[in-house]
């Protein structure tokens, strides 16, 4: 399958043998997730899906329904005011809109994930009822209230949350106690935070963390940085040439009763 013209987020295995050229290798980390249970038959939902990697691999591992969400329009996203008009014209110079890769990897894979077009604050148990696995990879980081998109997650999540989130080395080593987070290391990024900055978001936005991964690096894909080379993703979150990948680590956590 070509990619043509698009810029590709997401390394996703194809039927054919081929993958898709992402600027990030997620497939490593996805062996790495200790996945609940309640995935084999349950209901599952993708935040923030881009792609489509961690929705099709929880298809892949046997959920019953998955259903992805993103926001189509990049003048939607959460941009800071100093980034609102260079960002959504950016993403669309180099080809990364939300949707098309998506729509592209589903048809090759075969698959039954729903994508909706819609914000992760606009998530309404009404609307969308309760999911038994919600997976948020790589989310809240670029989000202006990342407190609110997890109580959204929190009034559709009747199971498991599993965060995969980046981290803050500098952080983690220099207030490896206290929740701190680093504001605007991206351009489209709001803060990076560090491993106890990570769960007081999440105690905050009503969940109790019931288990948390050794940390961990996102390996870049076939699209992704190189040694001298800035030209992919001048200007949005360009990473440093040569470093081997993006520090992460993965929790689980559990709607707080009564929160």
């Amino acid at each position: 399958m070509s990619a043509g013209p698009r810029t590709w987020y997401h390394t996703i295995d194809l039927p054919d043998g081929s993958a898709t050229p992402g600027w990030i290798d997620t497939r490593p980390v996805a062996s790495l997730v200790p996945w609940p249970s309640s995935l084999g038959g349950g209901r599952c939902l993708d935040v923030g899906t881009f792609d489509g990697f961690w929705a099709f691999e929880m298809e892949r591992r046997g959920a019953a329904e998955v259903v992805a969400i993103d926001v189509d329009d990049p003048e939607r996203l959460d941009f800071a005011n100093d980034y609102k008009t260079e960002g959504p014209e950016h993403i669309k110079e180099i080809g990364a809109e939300r949707g098309p890769g998506f729509a592209e990897a589903k048809a090759a894979l075969g698959s039954s994930v729903v994508r909706r077009n819609r914000s992760v604050y606009e998530l309404d148990p009404a609307e969308d009822g309760q999911f038994d696995v919600v997976i948020c990879g790589c989310i809240l980081l670029h989000l202006r209230d990342p407190v609110l998109a997890l109580e959204r997650i929190r009034d559709v999540c009747a199971g498991t949350l599993v965060l995969v989130e980046e981290v803050s080395t500098r952080l983690e080593i220099v207030a490896p106690r206290y929740p701190s987070a680093a504001v605007r290391p991206y351009k489209d990024q709001w803060w990076v935070a560090n491993s106890p900055g990570i769960e007081k978001l999440l105690s905050t936005g009503g969940w109790d963390v019931v288990q948390r991964c050794p940390r961990f690096l996102f390996p870049y894909g076939p699209g992704g940085p190189r040694r001298n080379d800035k030209s992919w993703l001048t200007g949005i979150a360009a990473r440093k040439p040569g470093r081997r990948g993006i520090p992460g680590r993965i929790w689980l956590a559990r709607p707080r009763p009564g929160a």
